[in-house]
């Protein structure tokens, strides 16, 4: 069972800011180290820094940018993978691949990348170097970033660094490429000015359920987060993005599917709802949902419908969006977590381990080494 964390500002209840004792920093925004500590603590295998569904009026803006975000949590939490949201409309393909190649690497092999897709009808006023498209301009743009980045972070074959300070060699020359990529949307020439991290490639995550965002995902996918609002429409939508992923030559059990949960957790299934009418109350009607099943209840409730969700095949793990941060998370770690069943115990001791290793995901082969082999 894969499990796997989404932070958002002070939790995904848009009232959460209103009642979390998360601290915040002189910036404004919540101090992540001890959340991520805690996760780790009880063996989750990544956190993801998302967005928030933020109250209206509430100051979303200043939510840090994520990237730098996992930059500064790398040598804090030496265990859990730290994954980050990209919006792949606003920015360009060599400086993700480049972040995310150092971020890996820095890591020892922790990152993930969770691939925003997102369409935005007249194009976002906050990024105006991006002319607005059409939607299905947006996904094939979309399509090719992802085909960019896949070839940079194959730019740098494995081994390609020689540090020979005798001979004077940093680098094997022939095992470095630029990619000559000429598309509809981008020209990258390359190669990436960062080696190949050490994954192969970080875990692409993607969470867009449209038509051409589960096409993206069962062609580029490790990871897709299920935002469900029940078991049923969860196994619908695993058996679709599993047959599109077939169609495109990928192995059995690719992509791992979780399920998105939004938890309110209390002491008793009535305190939960009561907890749950009382966050209700306070955020605004126009507030928009919680992500993926909404759940309000008891620890031990919990526990079960994980269980049999996992146990009917219904998903591969479970994404959690607590509502509030830390309350939510805590008493997921200290009574959930522990007995859920195809968990291995959090260990302190554990050895060290690639996101890849963690998930028993494959390490992408490099298209230019498969080149030079088989050529």
């Amino acid at each position: 069972m894969d499990l796997t964390l989404s932070i958002a500002e002070y939790g995904h209840h848009p009232a959460a800011r209103r009642v979390s004792t998360l601290a915040a920093s002189s910036s404004g925004f919540p101090r992540y180290a001890d959340v991520v500590r805690r996760a780790q603590s009880c063996a989750f295998d990544c956190v993801f820094f998302t967005s928030a569904a933020s109250a209206e009026g509430a100051p979303a803006a200043l939510a840090p940018d994520t990237t730098p975000l996992l930059g500064s949590l790398i040598a804090q939490v030496p265990r859990i993978g730290l994954g980050a949201a990209v919006a792949l409309a606003h920015t360009e393909p060599f400086h993700t691949a480049r972040a995310f190649s150092v971020l890996d690497g820095l890591s020892a092999g922790r990152a993930a990348l969770l691939c925003d897709l997102r369409w935005r009808e007249g194009g976002d006023a906050a990024f105006a170097h991006a002319p607005p498209l059409s939607r299905d301009a947006h996904y094939a743009r979309a399509g090719e970033y992802l085909e960019v980045l896949a070839k940079l972070w194959d730019s740098w074959e494995d081994g390609a660094v020689l540090a020979d300070k005798e001979a004077g060699l940093f680098a094997d020359s022939a095992r470095i490429h630029p990619i000559h990529h000429a598309g509809a949307y981008f020209g990258v020439r390359g190669p990436l000015t960062a080696v190949r991290p050490v994954q192969g490639h970080p875990v692409m995550a993607f969470d867009d359920a449209s038509a051409p965002g589960l096409a993206l995902a069962a062609r580029f996918g490790d990871v897709f987060l299920a935002d469900c609002a029940s078991p049923e429409a969860l196994a619908s939508l695993r058996g679709d993005l599993r047959a599109l992923a077939r169609r495109q030559g990928r192995p059995d059990g690719a992509p791992r599917v979780l399920a998105t949960l939004s938890v309110v957790l209390a002491d008793s299934d009535e305190a939960a709802a009561q907890r749950m009418a009382h966050l209700d109350a306070l955020a605004p009607p126009t507030a928009p949902a919680m992500p993926g099943y909404r759940f309000a209840g008891s620890a031990a409730r919990l526990r079960e419908l994980m269980d049999s969700w996992y146990a009917a095949g219904i998903c591969d793990g479970f994404h959690i969006a607590p509502a509030v941060l830390p309350d939510d998370l805590e008493r997921f770690a200290s009574e959930v977590a522990p007995c859920l069943a195809g968990r291995p115990p959090a260990d302190a001791a554990q050895p060290a381990a690639t996101l890849r290793d963690r998930l028993a995901l494959a390490r992408p082969s490099n298209r230019f080494s498969e080149v030079s082999v088989h050529g």
